[in-house]
């Protein structure tokens, strides 16, 4: 597109730009209109006699040779030159926006392009006369359209590049392969490789001719592929004598079908590097990744009608149902397992997996957002720490700012690069990998709204279909939003809102105006609305009627208010060619109004964009999170939208209240707000009045930060009992063929980036499972609120600061620790292990009983396993039927899974039950896990370091009991996992010890005291996965008679088994109080003389006391300083 855009005297960057009638967008490739017809608009059109084209069969194709190939179209436009001059003064005006509205979408870029408004008529003359033509030649139908493709297909320049791709693929290509199946793999991939280059091409016609309709790319994708594959199939020798096998003919006939498949199945990255090189815009339909391409989900229920067959609760065996339901259980799934109505059992069955008995109706919302979420983000978070490092060695200003400043910079400028990406044209602020990580953004946001689109949620469809190019929500940010009524009082806030929607108020009357307004600030400054800020960016940005109608029922407006808000919008103001014009609330960000700010007394200019988050990863970690909670509402719950949710609640509360002898309705109705709170991003119902970045829950969160900080130095030695657990399960064989190195774990870490090179981890990471990707998918300062999930915002005061210094020390001990190599290292074993096991165990009972349909071949204890990971029967079967087909195996070894391969069903499943293993192997809790109660900050700060166990107590020790129990306590497999993670406990445990023993002077009486056979056996089994809570039930019910209890130690945080000492803030509280104490008569005694203990108590309180080696400098000190 021409450089000379139609505002050039504009620059569309400073404020008030938003005042401008017009602004040149750059053209995408999304969904033009179609103008070659189908068969029955041809036939219908013939039928009422608008069919009597003007041009004969051989004219057309001289018109078609002129805009459908290169060559022709170079010759058409050669010599033509553009002799308008600039000019500079030339803004159109509200007649020519509404001349060019009437045109077709692909039409209106060549608007963009006019440098005078003789020059626009000019370009209108051209445009109808292209229009005219296009239009002939339809008329003749199918005639037309093959005059079209033929023109496409006959390219001279597309032959030439044919032909010299011969070499690649050709003759002499295929002569020396001897397989004649894999010739005709040769002969695909010879056809997609010209489809390609004939795409280059049609780029280029793009390029040159302004009037080109930019679906026809598509077209010569498939033309390139017809052309390409007769080529390929060129390259057979003595066709003649050998006869062509059954297999060659079958699979010729699923070329066209493999042609579609090669659409869907281009990797992203290589379209959008494609892309980038001839500065197209994407056309998400052309190029979307099929991994984003969701199969049909069959575990969903009906909201609105309780008696339909899909809300029929599943039920299992009698143990099943026993240990879904039982009273030794607290968590969320076992309390709604327990409803009496079916419909609240059913919303269990599609949003939250059971930690005991697992899913066996399949996938649940919350497992499917956690994978597609990894699928989303990885990427762009995985790379992240590379261009802030780059930044800052390319910004070495920034560099004696403090860390939160530097972070804050950075992810402002990256917000503009992403938005403003001309703006930094040569700009050495930017550095290439920042430039890369905006391309990630890209990606990320992109993949999301692709994920939604599909899901059925009311109006997303539509948005996908006019995405916005350099898309970034304008979310406004809490904090800025109560600094700015603290400083200018909330009617000032009111004005600047009701300054950027002016043009809204003449048709809505003062009094709806000013409800409205009032309405909005007063929703985004309540605590209650955290969690739900995108929607109002939606609202503003250009959505959807729906999600517009959505935030405005928010409002607590009348239908009749908001009917009114909605046909203003739906009216719209004409004067902008944005598409997403008619779809959003006609603010103007920019708009700034004057205020006294009451603090300082001064005059401020203020903008609703002021009021605005800039931080990218903030923004994108929100969209992600809200959007495909959204998504995931709509894919299981048939949720269409937020109302409908509401009126589910409602419903399930009044049929509650009506049923006297269902006393526990409040407290599931409140189970499913924690769930769904969690799924869509928003804050606990438990926390609604509380504000996520209030003093209070700051402190309580720093608090727990500390406790981390400086009790958590050695928590990687606590990953051996999850280790030898995951070895167990896979098999020590196979845990030897899936063993990486561990020094290559390390590497990845320190590189601050992780891309396996194992093709197997590969593809699991590719489909959102989570082999060694924890580290990578929390950044610093994107801060989250507790499990949750939910970003926090900067709030400009010190605390932000103290907040991502913390989290970034958190990271920091992690890694020193071991706690991240540990779990990225458990997690690789676990899938690739399981990928492995279950690849032998097929195969070798396919090959034995000669069919696919082996899962009644599996012992009880594995068809109860694999019932846990959602594989039934069927399921697994498909499995089966799909790793036998597609599996990849080089030199007899497994190299693949072959996962691109196989049927989205397939495909699904595989993945949802790698997913819910290694989540139980190297344990990681969902919010169904977990009582409601432990779900809010305060809190957490009684069960921080026990969530493990507590979740522990259903994945680990309920699960095992589960299987013992269906199986009459025959499966050999749960024993081994018993004695395997007790057996791993000790072993760490011993090494453990003997490295803290460096330094003390009684290294031998301690040793001996803690490697002891009974102590051995105590710590196995305190530290074992499987434990749970007995330890701790045990010390606290002694406590009252026994003055040294069974498991006083051997925590890794060496803090007491007791559950109320045991708490790392009582600890803190306590060792805080006896070290005042301490120095109080160290300070006024100088005949005192400080204890051990009192020495260990001052030490516990430093950060990183207990890491490795500091630890041994600490048993110095004690021994030197303490008596």
């Amino acid at each position: 597109m021409s450089s000379e855009n139609l505002n050039i005297n504009v620059d569309p960057l400073k404020e008030k730009s938003d005042k401008i009638e017009f602004t040149v967008d750059k053209m995408g490739l999304s969904n033009p209109a179609q103008t070659i017809p189908t068969d029955v608009d041809y036939f219908a059109r013939k039928q009422r006699g608008e069919l009597e084209s003007k041009f004969t069969w051989s004219e057309a194709l001289s018109k078609s040779f002129e805009i459908d190939n290169l060559t022709g179209s170079f010759i058409s436009n050669f010599g033509k030159e553009d002799g308008y001059d600039i000019d500079f003064d030339f803004v159109p005006t509200k007649e020519l926006v509404d001349r060019i509205d009437k045109y077709p979408e692909y039409m209106k870029d060549a608007f963009y392009d006019a440098k005078s408004e003789s020059h626009f008529y000019d370009i209108e003359k051209q445009v109808q006369e292209r229009l005219e033509t296009e239009n002939e030649i339809s008329k003749l139908g199918w005639k037309g359209f093959g005059a079209r493709m033929l023109a496409a297909t006959a390219d001279l320049p597309a032959i030439l590049l044919s032909v010299a791709t011969i070499p690649l693929g050709g003759y002499g290509a295929f002569a020396t392969i001897p397989s004649k199946v894999m010739r005709l793999k040769r002969a695909l991939k010879f056809g997609a490789i010209v489809g390609g280059e004939n795409a280059v091409i049609e780029a280029g016609l793009v390029g040159m001719d302004k009037y080109k309709n930019p679906i026809d790319i598509q077209y010569a994708a498939l033309a390139g592929f017809a052309l390409g594959t007769p080529a390929g199939w060129i390259g057979r020798v003595n066709a003649k004598t050998n006869a062509t096998p059954k297999e060659i003919v079958k699979s010729y006939k699923k070329l066209d079908s493999a042609a579609e498949k090669y659409k869907q199945t281009l990797e992203l990255q290589e379209i959008q590097e494609f892309a980038t090189k001839h500065n197209l815009d994407l056309n998400p339909e052309f190029i979307k990744n099929k991994r984003m391409i969701l199969n049909k989900e069959t575990n969903s229920m009906n909201p609105k009608v309780v008696d339909d067959p899909r809300n029929a609760p599943g039920e299992g065996s009698y143990w099943e149902e026993t240990f879904k339901k039982t009273h030794f259980r607290f968590d969320i799934a076992s309390q709604l397992n327990r409803s009496p109505d079916p419909l609240i059992k059913r919303f269990r069955e599609t949003f939250v997996n059971d930690p005991v008995v697992g899913n066996t109706r399949g996938d649940t919302a919350i497992d499917w957002k956690n994978r597609t979420q990894y699928q989303t983000m990885y990427d762009y978070l995985n790379y992240r720490e590379i261009a802030l490092r780059s930044f800052k060695n390319a910004n070495r200003e920034v560099s004696f700012k403090s860390q939160f400043d530097i972070e804050e910079k950075f992810e402002s400028v990256m917000s503009d690069l992403k938005e403003f990406p001309e703006r930094f044209s040569g700009s050495k602020e930017i550095t290439p990998e920042m430039t890369k990580l905006s391309s990630l953004a890209t990606k990320a946001f992109d993949d999301t709204l692709d994920v939604v689109a599909q899901t059925g949620r009311e109006g997303w469809s539509d948005i996908a279909g006019r995405r916005v190019p350099n898309y970034i929500p304008h979310v406004h940010s809490p904090s800025k939003v109560m600094r700015a009524i603290d400083e200018y009082g909330q009617d000032g806030v009111e004005q600047v809102f009701a300054n950027a929607l002016r043009d809204m108020k003449g048709d809505l009357g003062d009094k709806l105006f000013t409800r409205m307004i009032k309405r909005i600030v007063a929703k985004i400054s309540n605590s209650r609305y955290y969690g739900q800020e995108s929607d109002l960016g939606r609202a503003f940005q250009g959505s959807n009627t729906a999600v517009i109608r959505e935030f405005l029922e928010g409002l607590d407006l009348t239908e009749e208010q908001v009917q009114a808000i909605l046909n203003k919008i739906q009216k719209g103001s004409g004067n902008t060619l944005d598409p997403n014009a008619k779809n959003r609330l006609p603010i103007q960000l920019n708009e700034r109004i004057d205020l006294k700010n009451n603090k300082t007394g001064t005059i401020d200019s203020l903008s609703v964009k002021d009021l605005t988050d800039r931080s990218l990863t903030r923004l994108l970690k929100r969209y992600n999170q809200q959007v495909l909670g959204a998504a995931a509402m709509a894919r299981f719950g048939n949720f269409k939208n937020n109302k409908e949710y509401l009126d589910f609640l409602k419903d399930v509360k009044e049929r509650g209240e009506a049923n006297p002898k269902y006393k526990n309705i409040y407290r599931d109705v409140e189970n499913i707000e924690v769930v769904v709170s969690s799924l869509t991003g928003k804050q606990s119902p438990l926390e609604r009045n509380g504000d996520p970045n209030g003093f209070g829950r700051r402190m309580a969160r720093l608090a727990q930060d500390y406790n981390f900080l400086r009790l958590f130095g050695q928590v990687g030695f606590a990953q051996g009992a999850e280790l030898y657990q995951a070895v167990s399960e896979v098999g020590l064989k196979t845990f030897f063929q899936a063993n990486p190195a561990f020094k290559d774990i390390i590497g990845k870490l320190r590189a601050g980036e992780v891309k396996f090179d194992d093709e197997i981890l590969e593809e699991l990471r590719s489909q959102g499972v989570p082999v060694g990707l924890d580290k990578f998918m929390h950044s610093p300062v994107g801060r989250l609120d507790n499990e949750l999930d939910i970003p926090l915002d900067s709030t400009g005061s010190r605390l932000d600061s103290v907040e991502l210094a913390s989290a970034k020390a958190k990271r920091f001990v992690s890694d020193i620790s071991f706690l991240n190599p540990m779990t990225m290292y458990t997690q690789i074993i676990a899938g690739r292990g399981l990928a492995l096991k279950i690849s032998n165990n097929v195969n070798e009972l396919i090959k034995t009983h000669k069919t696919t349909k082996i899962f009644n071949k599996l012992s009880k204890g594995d068809q109860i396993r694999y019932r846990y990971f959602g594989w039934n029967e069927k399921e697994f079967n498909a499995i089966a039927n799909q790793m036998s087909k597609h599996s990849v195996y080089k030199d007899g070894k497994y190299q693949g899974i072959g996962l691109d391969e196989w049927t989205p069903d397939a495909r699904s499943h595989y993945s949802l039950g790698m997913q819910r293993f290694i989540d139980r192997v190297v344990q990681r809790n969902d919010v169904g896990v977990m009582n409601r109660w432990f779900t809010s900050d305060y809190a957490r700060i009684l069960t921080q370091f026990r969530t493990f166990t507590l979740g522990s107590y259903t994945k680990q020790l309920m699960n095992r009991l589960y299987v013992l129990a269906e199986t009459r306590g025959k499966d050999f497999h749960t024993y081994s996992a018993f004695m395997s993670s007790m057996i791993g406990a000790v072993q760490f445990y011993a090494v453990q010890s003997y490295i803290n023993s460096f330094g003390r002077k009684d290294q031998k009486q301690y040793l001996e005291r803690r490697l002891s056979p009974e102590n051995l056996a105590k710590i196995g089994f305190l530290r074992s996965s499987w434990s749970s809570l007995i330890p701790g039930a045990v010390d606290t019910a002694l406590t009252p008679f026994l003055e040294t209890l069974p498991f006083s130690y051997g925590r890794n945080t060496e803090l007491s088994s007791q559950f109320l000492s045991g708490i790392p803030t009582v600890s803190l509280i306590q060792s805080t109080l006896d070290t005042t104490r301490a120095l109080k008569k160290i300070a006024f005694d100088p005949t005192y003389q400080a204890s051990k203990r009192d020495i260990q108590q001052g030490l516990s309180l430093i950060a990183l006391q207990n890491a490795l080696i500091i630890k041994n400098i600490n048993n110095i000190i004690v021994d030197e300083l303490g008596e």
